[in-house]
């Protein structure tokens, strides 16, 4: 990821709503907010709120969300190419697309090597 791309990818919340809008009610607000499907896990989220008391985090419901569409299939996960179509796409593994570069930065950092004494 560069510099720049970091400021296109919309919040976790934002990237619920954008899914919501366009890939499942095709682009009407109106049918979002009448949207009838509890069985969707972006269903609490798709007016772009967090309801009071919801215990789990957005990016979490995301995963949830592209395992389904995967049918379980974790490797799918990682696989999926629907980057260009998919607004989810960029949270699909459970974190923030920032915590994720952190994270695969960390573990490729040169560890100090400690030998016994």
């Amino acid at each position: 990821m560069r510099q720049g791309d970091a400021a296109k990818i919309p919040s976790a919340i934002e990237a619920v709503r954008r899914y919501c809008l366009s890939a499942c009610m095709g682009g009407q607000r109106s049918l979002v907010t009448a949207c009838v499907d509890r069985a969707c896990p972006f269903h609490p989220l798709r007016l772009k709120e967090i309801p009071e008391g919801f215990g789990v985090r957005v990016v979490r419901v995301i995963r949830r969300f592209c395992l389904r569409c995967t049918v379980g299939d974790r490797e799918g996960i990682r696989r999926c190419t629907e980057k260009e179509a998919c607004p989810v796409w960029p949270y699909r593994v459970g974190v923030s697309p920032r915590k994720l570069k952190r994270l695969i930065a960390e573990k490729r950092r040169p560890k100090q090597l400690e030998l016994p004494l």
